[in-house]
């Protein structure tokens, strides 16, 4: 009888391999333990939700699709031997995620090492898409693109353009790159730079600082910070300080999640933030899609959810298109020469690979070349973060000059 049973349990185990043998695995590095945890969870809830509805439907030609997310703590070494888990041992097809620039820097070295397609779904350093990687996809905008939607309001609204501006971004490549995109902006425009001042990243005390920056009297005050804790602590501190420019300009990061007015209240009223949009919420997919997220989650999505879920999507269709033999390493170029086909419109937008030069020069390849029209400029508003700039996205009317 014994015998029986470890035979049926063996017949049962082999099963479940083959089964698992046929799903066509997704890799996905993400923060799901420690600080950045929350976002972790944004990420693993979008591509769930999607995964779940393709393989609803039957999967990508008869096949289900499989995420297999692995923690990287929003450590940069972590990713990156992950990521060499999620190829050699996991044996993904195909890889996405990351979050911030810094893990999706070492992400895509790996993955180009080890000829595996990444397709970015968040992070916007443009040095991801500017080495020249050909195993490396980027759907969202770059950094340098994130201000493009301020760029736009300050030239097209009627005495919007600034003064003078004081420039305040933390020490990664996150912050140097947009805010080096903001200043060469601004530059170009004769605006004069008051403040230009870096600070490491989970800054506890920015007291010293904002008291530097008050003395050049901003006539704008852009910041930007990758972490929440010091996108709240840099307004917190300014708006203590007495610094009362025209406009608080945030870009992405920390200015562009819940927590940031959860915690700062009132002071987050009519704080900007120009960044990825969260696809275009007059588009009626789009609209379907929040609510749906909603209905599930009880949370209206954002722009790292609705990347997540669109990733996920771009990578059924490449699969799809893909001529899978069961060769793990002519199947990964399968669906790289695939990717490079793509041509399609998801929640978060339209999306076509190329190559082309960015706003600071950069010659960018495999970068969605509809990722300029996904900059949008978002606002505070009694605890809501709506776009208001362009007008062909807004959700809402802008308050400016800041009254607060």
């Amino acid at each position: 009888m014994r015998k029986i049973v470890h035979l049926a349990a063996a017949v049962l185990l082999s099963l479940a391999t083959s089964a698992a043998a046929q799903n066509l695995k997704i890799g996905a590095p993400q923060p799901m333990t420690g600080p950045d945890a929350p976002f972790g969870d944004k990420f693993k809830k979008a591509y769930t939700l999607a995964i779940d509805e393709i393989n609803a439907k039957g999967g990508v030609n008869g096949k289900k699709l499989e995420i297999v997310l692995e923690d990287h703590q929003a450590k940069n070494a972590l990713a990156a031997t992950v990521t060499e888990k999620l190829i050699a041992q996991e044996k993904v097809l195909v890889m996405t995620g990351g979050r911030a620039s810094g893990q999706a820097v070492e992400i895509a070295s790996v993955c180009q090492r080890l000829k595996t397609p990444y397709l970015v779904d968040h992070p916007s350093a443009d040095i991801i898409t500017s080495k020249g990687f050909e195993w490396v996809f980027r759907n969202n905008p770059t950094g340098s693109i994130y201000p493009q939607a301020f760029n736009r309001f300050i030239v097209e609204v009627p005495g919007a353009m600034p003064k003078s501006a004081a420039v305040i971004y933390d020490n990664t490549v996150f912050g140097k790159t947009i805010a080096n995109s903001a200043m060469t902006f601004l530059k170009s425009k004769g605006v004069p730079i008051v403040a230009d001042e870096a600070y490491p990243v989970n800054t506890l005390d920015f007291k010293p600082l904002m008291t530097k920056v008050k003395a050049s009297n901003p006539d704008y005050f852009l910041m930007v910070a990758v972490s929440t804790t010091d996108a709240i602590l840099l307004t917190r501190h300014a708006k203590e300080i007495g610094i009362r420019p025209r406009a608080f300009v945030g870009f992405g990061g920390g200015f562009g999640v819940a927590d940031f007015s959860g915690q700062l209240g009132p002071l987050a009223q009519n704080v900007f933030s120009s960044a990825a949009w969260s696809g275009n919420p007059n588009a009626p997919d789009t609209k379907a899609f929040y609510e749906k997220f909603h209905s599930k989650h009880g949370i209206y999505p954002k722009e790292h959810e609705v990347e997540g879920y669109a990733a996920i999507y771009i990578i059924a269709d490449a699969l799809k298109r893909a001529k899978l033999t069961g060769d793990l390493e002519k199947d990964r170029d399968a669906v790289r020469q695939a990717l490079l086909g793509t041509d399609m419109t998801t929640v978060f937008g339209r999306v076509k690979f190329g190559n082309y030069k960015g706003p600071l020069g950069d010659e960018y390849t495999n970068q969605n070349v509809f990722s300029p029209e996904h900059s949008v400029l978002a606002q505070w508003k009694d605890g809501k973060l709506q776009n208001v700039w362009p007008k062909e996205n807004a959700e809402t009317a802008f308050v400016f000059p800041d009254v607060m």
